[in-house]
């Protein structure tokens, strides 16, 4: 999975689904070391909770079949492929792209999976590229389609607005050249309801930034190079500066991320990902957290979370 992540960005590391299906196994979903209990929106609590308690309410919109990526799919290995192919051709149309993803794939399946085929054939040219088995301009042109393709699906995705959808914002530090996977996230936000924000590393001065910093509930960062700590670690001030007592809760993932994780704990990061595929379920998992504590304090009552789904307790 972590295989080409330089290219196909951000998945929780703790990860064992069950024989049902089930996001994790049961046995990891209430670590013994913390309480389960929420009585309000108190962010260590939920740092604490969200990489086990509420996974499994979130695994119904992204089935752990997917996990293993599906090129490994059989429904999926031979379209997989063949897109490859199609799009490192600097003839190939993004019309016919796009044509691709919505009737060569298998019918019936939820937007996010196409998603993930577009994630599985950027991890295939990330594996060719760092074995050498294409070159600079298959990669080039091939991610500039992609993100053409990326854009054209968002767009359709993103006609409505609705200003009671969670929000996201996902950036990368300056200097950052790999920014494929970012998009990709924002994309996969967008077919799970999500209002989202994706910014160039050259966006991340101004109001803009400032205003998208302060209203987003979770901030998602994809670093590749790992010689950028000191902009790494300038944004994640940055956004925190415009936070002042509210935790803003901030996924990191990419290569970069995955060979520096006690420099990343250092810097107080809530999760260290792989994938978008797991990004995207962190971001889930902490949106209910969030919903579920917000009920319970209204309600004047507590809520308990436990494999088997929500207990409300009065006070």
């Amino acid at each position: 999975m972590m295989e080409g992540a330089n290219i196909a960005g951000f998945t929780a590391t703790d990860r064992s689904p069950d024989t049902n299906g089930a996001a994790w196994n049961s046995k990891t979903l209430v670590p013994r070391r913390f309480s389960p209990y929420l009585n309000h929106s108190d962010g260590e609590t939920l740092r604490s909770l969200i990489q086990g308690t509420v996974a499994s309410m979130t695994a119904a919109k992204l089935s752990a079949r997917y996990e293993i990526g599906l090129e490994n799919d059989h429904l999926y290995t031979k379209a997989v492929e063949e897109f490859r192919c199609l799009i490192v051709k600097p003839s190939t149309r993004i019309a016919s792209l796009n044509a691709f993803v919505e009737y060569e794939l298998p019918a019936g399946r939820p937007d996010y999976v196409k998603v993930l085929f577009l994630e599985a054939v950027a991890r295939m040219m990330g594996r060719e590229w760092t074995t050498d088995s294409c070159n600079f301009v298959d990669v080039t042109v091939g991610t500039a389609k992609l993100q053409q393709l990326i854009n054209m699906l968002s767009q359709k995705l993103r006609l409505s607005s609705d200003i009671s959808k969670p929000s996201a914002l996902i950036v990368s530090p300056l200097g950052e050249q790999h920014t494929l996977a970012p998009h990709l996230m924002g994309l996969l936000l967008d077919t799970l309801g999500w209002d989202r924000s994706v910014l160039e590393p050259s966006e991340l001065q101004g109001r803009r930034f400032a205003q998208l910093a302060r209203h987003a509930q979770i901030a998602c960062i994809g670093w590749s190079n790992s010689r950028l700590r000191t902009e790494l670690s300038t944004l994640m001030h940055n956004l925190r500066s415009h936070r002042r007592h509210i935790h803003l809760p901030i996924i990191v993932g990419g290569a970069a991320a995955l060979e520096s994780v006690d420099f990343l704990v250092g810097l107080g990061v809530d999760c260290i990902c792989d994938s978008i595929y797991s990004a995207a379920r962190i971001c889930e998992s902490y949106y209910e957290l969030e919903r579920i504590s917000q009920q319970s304090r209204a309600a004047g009552s507590t809520a308990v979370v436990t494999p088997s789904g929500i207990d409300w307790l009065t006070p």
